[in-house]
Parts: structure tokens; C-alpha cells; sequence
């Protein structure tokens, strides 16, 4: 008889309108195919703008820059700079994180992942001010979530509640950026890695811990 074994954690920190965040979930999410069964991802929300406010215009120069960055990268291609050109652009992204929240409640971790492509897809490929609770109602509507128990769970303070709690609770483990990974609750990687770098990472903590490699990938 095998004895199970608990999947090594990687817990993502990241915030819906980060490319980087994007980046760095769409490697991981390969790697834990690659990996299999030994890893499993999950998410959680740090949001980068919490209170609300009109962003600089420099703010909004840097951020543009920084999808054009993450644009250059093969992950991706086809995210555009114009959610910061915008006349528009997000005073928070916290109530990206709220829907996704709500979502978990209403549809389980499928119907929040279903969320979250989404709302990536219309704010980094499509430049739209994902923010705004009416365009987040209008997605979720676009993904077949019961809008009833949605709205009720987006716009309730236990959700607000959880989702900042779970924020303070990664200041005080150290993180102030997103991406930022946790590797088997022990190793910290702060910033988008590159897929190797990631694999490599994830190679030696499941050796540290004395599990034998898949063998599609042990060459």
C-alpha cells in the first residue's frame, strides 16, 4: 500500500491588475501540470491599491510601461498599456479581488478561476476599467454566476472583511509586492520569475523534502 501524500503548497499572492501577477500564474499554473501530483497552486489577493484614488499621471505612465514590459514576454502577447492611457483608469484594485471572493462563495474555486481569466482578459488585453463594480457585474454576468448570490456576496462586508484580512495577513509574513510566491509555506520569491527559475525552485524543495521526481520530468 502507497502512503499519500500531501501536495507541496504554492501559494501565489497577486492582484487582478498586475501583468506581472498574470505572468507569473500562467507559469506556475504550466509547472503544476508539470509537477503533478506533487504541487498545487492557490491564490491569494494582495491588493497593490487598496483606498481609492485618481492615480499621477505618473503613476499611470509607470504602470503603462510595465504592461508593455510584460506584453514583450511569450505569456504575454496581445496585453495592451490602455487600461492606464484611459481617461479612466482604476483608482483601486481591490474590488477585482472582492468579485473573486464572491465567486468562491457562489461557484467554488472553477467559477472564480472562470472570474479571473475574465477580468484579466478585459483589463489587460482589452484596456477595461475592471474596477468599476458595474463592468465587474457585467463580467460576472458573461460567466454564468448565479448574479443574485453573486451581488450579494460582492457587496458584503464579511467579503470586504476577509479579503482585507487576508492583505494584513501577508504584510505581516513580509510581502509588500505582488507576484509574490511561497513555496511549501517555507521559500519566498518576490517578482515575476522566469519559468525556469520557477521550476528549478520547485525542483529542489520537492527534493529537500525527500519526494521522488515525476518521471515525465526526471531527464
Amino acid at each position: 500500500m502507497h502512503r499519500s501524500i500531501d501536495p507541496i503548497e504554492l501559494t501565489l499572492y497577486h492582484d487582478v491588475l498586475c501583468g506581472w501577477s498574470f505572468l507569473a500564474h500562467e507559469r506556475l499554473s504550466q509547472l503544476c501540470e508539470e509537477f503533478e501530483p506533487l504541487v498545487r497552486l492557490r491564490l491569494r489577493p494582495f491588493a497593490v491599491r487598496v483606498e481609492p484614488r485618481i492615480p499621477s499621471r505618473w503613476e499611470c505612465a509607470s504602470e503603462a510601461s510595465a504592461l508593455r514590459k510584460v506584453a514583450r514576454e511569450t505569456e504575454g502577447r496581445g496585453i495592451v498599456p490602455d487600461l492606464w492611457r484611459s481617461t479612466d483608469p482604476p483608482r483601486t484594485s481591490l474590488p477585482p479581488l472582492l468579485a473573486l471572493h464572491a465567486a468562491t462563495i457562489v461557484a467554488g474555486q472553477k467559477g472564480m478561476r472562470r472570474l479571473l481569466a475574465e477580468l484579466r482578459r478585459a483589463a489587460l488585453f482589452h484596456g477595461i476599467n475592471i474596477s468599476r463594480e458595474d463592468v465587474i457585474l457585467e463580467v460576472a454576468g458573461s460567466c454564468g454566476l448565479d448574479m443574485h448570490r453573486f451581488a450579494n456576496a460582492f457587496f458584503s462586508d464579511h467579503t470586504r472583511r476577509a479579503v482585507l484580512d487576508q492583505h494584513e495577513e501577508a504584510l505581516a509574513r513580509g510581502i509588500d509586492s505582488v507576484p509574490t510566491l511561497i513555496v511549501g509555506d517555507e521559500w519566498m520569491l518576490s517578482g515575476a520569475r522566469s519559468l525556469g527559475e520557477y521550476r528549478s525552485t520547485i525542483r529542489r524543495f520537492i527534493r529537500q523534502q525527500g519526494l521522488r521526481m515525476p518521471e515525465r520530468i526526471v531527464h
